[in-house]
């Protein structure tokens, strides 16, 4: 190469990035062709004339080979090639069976012999089919499985669990993965090129092709090249248009009728109990229908121009299943409690006046101190608006629960159960254009949209009058990529694009619409703006009900009752590859940026209101509501904060040299640098804490930095009035507006080799360290979100003459929130979250060995060790844990002498001795830090054997053994790790890391049967007999896996500052990943006393080896304290068959028919997921429990159950109990069948 070549060469690249500013790692979707050309004696032949064919255009490239016979040829597109070889003397050599996937390296070796009158050999299916050139673990999943593989979904995203290193992680009902030797976050997506994964979570957003219009999806998992960032990447890459026209057209449905029943609906049905209202079990109807098709070639007019377009359409109506075994009784909605035990009936309130009648007739004994019934006179009439709007509409001959007062009986245990039906309607459309100004300058566009509206699931279980939770989005992604070739040895792609989603979640009524709806007048609507704040009546939600623990809380809707979530992406890069003699070069960079809209942190805490009578175990506080009565306490925000705005920049820049050392050994060396800037709000409205400041003047531990004094307005005056508050600038941390530092130390070298043993055989291995991507979650939870709306309490206040109201209905111009004074309790302190200001970006280092053998022309089988050690986990920990002690904390009134009765009253409160022992006084009842504490290590061995389709086969099998453990929870939370459960020790906590099984067998194929004209079996058979007989295809996919690990735990039902150990803080988790708990608000860990890894009864685990909840100084350190994912649950297999005819019409149309039964043997899958086996499931729930205050000692016991006399805790039947059945990698829980047809031209 000349000096002018060079320098065109270099500032390319400069101006590449220069111009890059205002928009990590998404990297280069073009593959590369070399090759070795020799004669028969294996002489290299220099300046041989190679020739390029892409069989999808018709369109050719050329080049020479060097002085040692190689060639190479960069940027081509992913496809079939043919590589023609000629040269002076000698004869030519067409090596055809190339296959190029995405940015593969692929070796097309050819062999010249002396001409003769024979000028051409063919040669078939020389392409190499095993990787010879780099360290990288990789798969590629192509159009034909995408398009023939029985799959359950039309989630392009759903097909990597097809991937030997790819597992399913999180809910069943979402698409969520966990990387084998990684985490469940930090991959990168891309779609042509574009990055698709979105600046919240940093998981894929809905930027998706539809699958007609999949190329193929190229996968790396392990070891790649410095060119890629993330710690996995998946990149999906359209088809093209071809030079002649082709298309599709196609029509899929599945629904109830073809498709077995869930377990839980059985079980549902089987003891459903008739009622007036609804006589038999409602049917769980669903039907899925996909319509859409394709069309690609070459555009008219224009030359080396061609197209591919491709459109379809989801409708899917299915079951939203409701169930609640704690609504109260129909009976009840209007005050008669006649049914109840006369024992458990309500008081009757001693601001209640009752006439002789009615005290004679409505009450027990006609001694009027308890209801059998509230005087119709007495019902509030907005009350009994709401009831009638919102509880579910049931008969009055369901069961009832004679204690509670709640829908069951002794016969029947499953209270409430019906279902609605949800929908969702789902738009994809794709355009392609791929246009050649020459041979030397390539461009290509790709544009994707998306339209989804869905409603499910129901706004708050179990009220159904609620309605289903709505969801409107809209996605558009556009990426283009220019190739531009200097000369054969340098090539250069810039790259580019947008990924704008737009995404709002919302409840079915505004709050103003509500309140109106249930009878309030203006004068009532005004009076709870004036508490909650009028901007918040116009938004969508409604206030939060309490009546006690013996019925389900009538909730405010959650984080989703008005949410949007909208994230835009803006991405460029560029790649140079220059080859140097041996060296093949590369060397570039890529920019992203992220920019995100999350309204989570505006629903945080009551901001609509909650009105609570009370925790009481009785019907009290439900025949209160039915009054009207005043609250026992009202909560709301201070300051609502307006949805999350961030911002923020991924910077990677590489360079990579593969060397080919000898024609048998090339050595991969590499360096990537990434820079990634910390998330930044528009508004300012962050606030981190920094614990490791103390006043010189008052001696106060700990500080809150803001970014400006923008940020001032939404604190919460407690903040602003007991802390020092400081802007960034004046912090002296070294930090700007987003809080914590830039991490510029994420250096990434990439080193491997690959020796090719045989011309079908070679060893290769490598070593890499890998940063995650980076995701707004991990700070919008900490900083963004619970520094801000800080709740609020307040009750009656009769010192002070200050009542709160009752609800409007026979009065009017108040509300329930009216009135009151602000109390104190430790749940009314603020409580905050912090990340320390040198938070790092978790590291990654991954190695492997693999040994790999080419066994036809077509198929190969590779075995392979995985290595990886895992540092800089972030893991939180709260700050203002005291250490479990025996001595007593909040176990008093707040006077530290008089003691509190959590179970009856709800009264205790932390004494100001209690709070001067915490760390940080003054602060509430969490202080989680979020910081890089965790550490992990993986060990697997895997191999797999891959048939390439040819001769009407592709087939492909993998197995993996895996050892990983880690002390940081995966929480399928972003990089948001979950909290240790003991800060004290967290190296306690080394064990089975989430989600992954030690043992998983993956496997699928699509099997053109060989029969009917033109195959081996029945070539001449008549056209009635192939129309009968021939074109059948079948195709399956399977896996299969060991049970991954769960956490044993106990529920706490009334810890709130009072807490086992006397650890002074509600932020203790067994489980860690902040889904506590199907009953109680915290949960801790069993001490194990005996053996449980044997069956009881229907049960997997003897729950009897675990001990009573521990209350005492030894909460973490008792030595039998169960570990993190001590349990090991069951594994789970599933298997997807498709049977398809083809019929075809002349030469260019083929029609198919055919079936797609998912989890074809009905195969029930118990392996929990994320959400039933995690905090917030039963699956690992040994039962409840709740504490008292031993008024000698002042210290925690467990409570006294008054119906029972016996220790208050509740087991759970359960606890490890088989009873549902899951979807699981591409499988359905149950078996299900979709009819599928299909046109293709």
């Amino acid at each position: 190469m000349n000096l002018k070549k060079f320098l065109v060469c270099s500032l390319m690249v400069v101006l590449s990035l220069a111009c890059a500013p205002s928009l990590v790692a998404q990297g280069t979707d073009l593959g590369t062709l070399r090759g070795l050309v020799t004669d028969a004696t294996g002489a290299a032949i220099p300046r041989a004339k190679v020739v390029i064919l892409d069989l999808a255009t018709n369109t050719s490239r050329e080049t020479t080979t060097n002085s040692q016979g190689e060639y190479q040829m960069f940027g081509l597109r992913a496809g079939n090639y043919k590589v023609t070889v000629s040269a002076a003397g000698m004869g030519t050599t067409d090596v055809t069976g190339i296959v190029l996937n995405g940015s593969a390296t692929v070796s097309a070796n050819a062999t010249l012999k002396v001409a003769s009158n024979v000028d051409t050999i063919e040669v078939v299916a020389v392409g190499s089919t095993i990787n010879t050139e780099n360290q990288t673990i990789s798969d590629t999943i192509t159009n034909r499985a995408v398009v023939d593989l029985p799959r359950d979904s039309r989630d392009v995203y759903s097909f990597l669990y097809l991937n030997p290193n790819i597992t399913q992680a999180g809910s069943s009902d979402n698409v969520d993965f966990k990387f084998l030797g990684g985490q469940s976050y930090g991959a990168n997506f891309s779609v042509d090129g574009q990055r698709s994964n979105g600046g919240i979570f940093g998981a894929p957003t809905n930027s998706q092709p539809s699958i007609e219009a999949v190329g193929e999806i190229n996968v790396l998992t392990n070891d790649f090249s410095a060119e890629y960032g993330g710690i996995a990447n998946i990149r999906v890459n359209t088809k093209r248009g071809s030079a002649g026209y082709h298309g599709s057209i196609f029509y899929n449905n599945s629904n109830s009728a073809l498709a077995a029943w869930t377990l839980a609906d059985i079980a549902a049905k089987g003891e459903f109990a008739p009622t007036p209202f609804q006589s038999k079990y409602p049917n769980p109807y669903f039907n899925l229908t996909d319509v859409g098709g394709s069309l690609g070639g070459p555009i008219p007019g224009l030359k080396k121009t061609w197209f591919f377009t491709a459109y379809e359409r989801n409708w899917e109506i299915s079951p939203v299943r409701v169930s609640a075994t704690n609504l109260p009784h129909p009976s009840l909605y209007t005050g008669d409690f006649s049914l109840v035990d006369d024992a458990n009936k309500p008081a009757v309130p001693g601001d209640v006046t009752l006439t002789p009648e009615e005290m004679a007739n409505d009450t027990v004994g006609g001694l009027g101190q308890k209801f059998i019934t509230i005087p119709t006179r007495l019902l509030n009439p907005t009350v009994q608006s709401l009831i009638g709007t919102y509880f579910p509409k049931i008969g009055l001959s369901a069961p009832i629960n004679l204690v509670t007062g709640a829908i069951n009986g002794p016969d029947d245990l499953t209270g409430y159960q019906t279902q609605l039906s949800g929908r969702l309607v789902r738009d994809r459309g794709t355009l392609r254009v791929d246009h050649d100004f020459s041979d030397r300058d390539h461009v290509n566009a790709v544009y994707n949209a998306l339209a989804l509206t869905s409603a499910r699931p129901l706004v708050q279980n179990p009220y159904t009058g609620l309605g289903l939770q709505q969801l409107e989005s809209r996605n558009n992604t556009l990426s283009f990529s220019y190739t531009h070739a200097f000369s054969a040895n340098v090539i250069n792609e810039a790259r580019g694009g947008f990924n704008k989603e737009r995404l709002q979640r919302h409840s079915n009524t505004t709050l103003e619409g509500f309140l109106s709806g249930i009878g309030f007048d203006q004068s009532d609507i005004d009076a709870y703006g004036a508490v909650v704040g009028t901007s918040k009546l116009t938004t969508h939600g409604h206030p939060a009900v309490q009546f006690g623990r013996n019925f389900a809380i009538f909730q405010n809707g959650g984080r989703n009752t008005d949410r949007p979530m909208d994230q835009n992406l803006a991405t460029f890069g560029d790649t140079l590859t220059w080859v140097v003699r041996k060296h093949t070069l590369k060397m570039g960079a890529d920019f992203v940026r992220n920019q995100a809209l999350d309204g989570f942190a505006v629903n945080r805490g009551n901001v609509r209101g909650l009105v609570s009578y009370g925790s009481a175990r009785s019907i009290d506080p439900f025949a209160k509501f039915l009054l009207g009565e005043p609250a026992n306490t009202v909560s709301y925000v201070n300051f609502p904060r307006p949805p999350m705005d961030v911002s923020n920049w991924e910077q990677g820049f590489f360079v990579q040299d593969d060397w080919k050392v000898t024609p048998r050994l090339t050595v991969n060396m590499g360096l990537r640098y990434e820079l990634i800037t910390p998330f930044v709000e528009s508004h300012d409205l962050l606030a981190n804490f920094d614990p490791n400041f103390v006043d010189s003047n008052t001696g106060t531990k700990g500080r809150f930095v803001i970014p400006s004094d923008r940020t001032r307005a939404f604190l919460d005056p407690r903040i602003l009035g007991q802390f020092n508050v400081v802007n960034a600038s004046q912090a002296g941390l070294n930090i700007g507006r987003g809080l914590v530092r830039t991490d510029k130390n994420n250096f990434a070298p990439r080193i491997g080799a690959a020796f090719r043993l045989t011309d079908k055989s070679v060893i290769r291995g490598g070593y890499g360290l890998f940063y995650p991507t980076s995701a707004a979650q991990g700070i919008r939870d900490p900083i963004g979100t619970n520094p801000f709306n800080q709740g609020l309490t307040k009750a009656s206040d009769p010192d002070a003459g200050n009542f709160l109201s009752p609800w409007p209905g026979f009065e009017h111009g108040f509300s329930p929130l009216t009135g009151g004074s602000l109390t104190t309790n430790f749940a009314s302190l603020p409580s905050i979250n912090a990340v320390p200001v040198g938070l790092e970006q978790p590291r990654i280092q991954q190695y492997n060995v693999t040994y790999e053998r080419e066994l036809t022309s077509n198929s190969f089988i590779r075995f392979s060790y995985l290595g990886s050690a895992l540092s800089g986990l972030i893991a939180g920990k709260d700050l203002n844990e005291i250490q479990p002690s025996d001595i007593p904390f909040g176990t008093t009134i707040g006077d530290g002498i008089t003691p509190c009765d959590p179970v009856n009253e709800g009264d205790c409160l932390p004494s100001a001795a209690d709070i001067a022992r915490q760390p940080f006084p003054g602060l509430g009842d969490f202080l989680s830090s979020f910081g890089n504490v965790g550490h992990g290590r993986s060990n697997a061995f895997q191999t797999q054997f891959e048939h390439r389709y040819s001769h009407g086969l592709l087939l492909n099998m993998s197995y993996t053994y895996l050892q990983q453990k880690s002390t940081a929870l995966d929480t399928v939370n972003s990089s948001l790790g979950g909290v240790g459960y003991n800060p004290f020790e967290p190296d306690r906590d080394y064990g089975q890391e989430s989600f992954v099984p030690h043992h998983r067998f993956v496997a699928y194929a699509v099997y053109d049967l060989p029969v009917g004209r033109g195959k081996r079996f029945g070539s001449s058979m008549s056209n009635l007999a192939n129309t009968i007989l021939g074109g059948w295809q079948t195709s399956f996919n399977m896996f299969a896996k060991s049970g991954a690990g769960f956490t044993p735990y106990w529920a706490c039902d009334d810890c709130a500052s009072i807490e086992p150990g006397n650890v002074g803080v509600s932020s203790v988790d067994a489980v860690g990943d902040f889904n506590c708990c199907v009953n109680g608000v915290a949960s801790f860990r069993p001490p194990v006393i005996g053996n449980y890894k044997h069956r009881v009864g229907n049960q997997i685990w003897d729950p009897n080896a675990f001990g009573d909840p521990i209350l005492g100084a030894d909460l973490f350190s008792n030595p039998a304290v169960a570990t993190r994912n001590l349990l090991i649950g069951p594994g789970a297999w599933g298997v997807n068959l498709g049977v398809h005819k083809e019929f075809h019409f002349g030469e260019r149309f083929t029609a198919s028919l055919g079936v797609d039964i998912d989890n074809l043997f009905n195969h029930p899958m118990f392996a929990p997921d994320a959400d039933y086996g995690g905090g917030g499931g039963e699956f690992a729930m040994l039962g409840d429990f709740n504490v008292a205050v031993d008024p000698a000692t002042l210290k925690p016991i467990i409570a006294t159950n008054p119906d029972t006399g016996l220790p208050d805790i509740t087991r759970n039947d359960l606890f490890g109990q088989l009873v549902r059945s899951f979807d699981q990698e591409g499988v359905n829980s149950r078996r299900t069948i979709r009819l599928r047809a299909r046109i293709t031209f």
